[in-house]
């Protein structure tokens, strides 16, 4: 695994919106019952969330310390509005401790299966493992899926199963993470309106009816 390092600043005493609006990002870092705040570049930031992401351990030096601490990037918080990074939680680990967390699930390549739909059941895979032997991610190539039906399931996981175990369902590693389906055609239901035989219309006994009753009700002698 390729060592993340990266560098932050001690926090300075600013509200949050005046740091963003100098281009930082503010951050904490926990740890060991404490929580440090610190700030850092939010382009710098945003290249080392797309190389990490949340499953790989980076090592964060803050200001002068001499020694970088190991930490996993826990939380990023996004502004609804504008999608841009606000704010940043890293969560210090031991190097001698296992921690449980999840890693992405990734297909690479270009699918084609006719009459086939990929599906990925799992977007993350959790796992248990010392933060040193994490694996980045577990990537699949669209390339090996070849027909309808087939399934990647827990036991396709490429690991070294000494080092990192998974965290399992009730269907074990029989349980499924990618499928291949048949694609199904949309029906489209047409709306049948049927008409009520005589709906809406008088029928000529009825008129007839009408004019026999106004007759006699004009005859129909003054009292």
């Amino acid at each position: 695994m390729t060592q993340t390092n990266f560098s932050v600043q001690a926090r300075e005493q600013k509200k949050p919106k005046q740091l963003r609006k100098t281009g930082l990002i503010p951050a904490n870092v926990y740890g060991e019952g404490e929580s440090t705040g610190v700030q850092m570049d939010y382009f710098g930031f945003a290249k080392l969330y797309e190389e990490a992401g949340e499953s790989s351990l980076v090592y964060l030096s803050i200001g002068d310390e001499k020694k970088p601490r190991p930490v996993l990037i826990e939380e990023v918080q996004v502004d609804p509005l504008t999608s841009k990074f606000i704010h940043v939680s890293f969560q210090q680990v031991s190097l001698k401790e296992k921690i449980i967390t999840e890693i992405p699930v990734e297909i690479e390549g270009e699918f084609n299966v006719v009459g086939g739909v990929l599906v990925v059941v799992k977007d993350n895979v959790e796992v248990e493992a010392l933060p040193t032997d994490l694996p980045e991610t577990f990537v699949f190539y669209a390339e090996e899926l070849t027909k309808i039906g087939q399934t990647i399931t827990y036991k396709d996981l490429k690991i070294d199963r000494d080092k990192v175990s998974l965290i399992l369902g009730d269907e074990g590693e029989d349980e499924p993470l990618i499928i291949v389906q048949e694609q199904r055609e949309e029906v489209v239901e047409e709306e049948v309106v049927e008409e009520v035989e005589g709906e809406g219309e008088e029928t000529p006994e009825t008129e007839e009816g009408k004019e026999g009753e106004k007759s006699a009700e004009e005859e129909k002698p003054a009292e």
